[in-house]
């Protein structure tokens, strides 16, 4: 697999969480194709930020959903990362 930043999976949890809502960890680590050790350090991350809160709705039933702060990063950086990609895909 190829290495991705902190920031490149950071960007890619909140985009699942915004686009397919509140999610387990255990389905988050498919998604994201991290293990849960891993995916923990980055909503740990992602959660002192306040771009994604933690809900617990019961015993195993701890859901995690990107905030209103974390969809307005993502309008903020989607056109940026847009650009990102077509200067990437040119060659010299």
């Amino acid at each position: 697999m190829m290495y991705r930043s902190k920031l490149k999976i950071c960007i890619e949890i909140l985009s699942i969480l915004a686009s397919r809502g509140p999610m387990k960890l255990t389905q988050l680590t498919t998604k994201v194709e991290l293990n849960k050790t891993h995916l923990r350090q980055h909503l740990r991350l992602l959660k002192k930020r306040n771009l994604v809160e933690r809900q617990n709705l019961g015993e195993n039933k701890i859901f995690y959903v990107v905030t209103e702060r974390g969809l307005e990063v993502l309008r903020v950086i989607g056109p940026i990362i847009k650009e990102a990609r077509k200067i990437q895909a040119l060659q010299f």
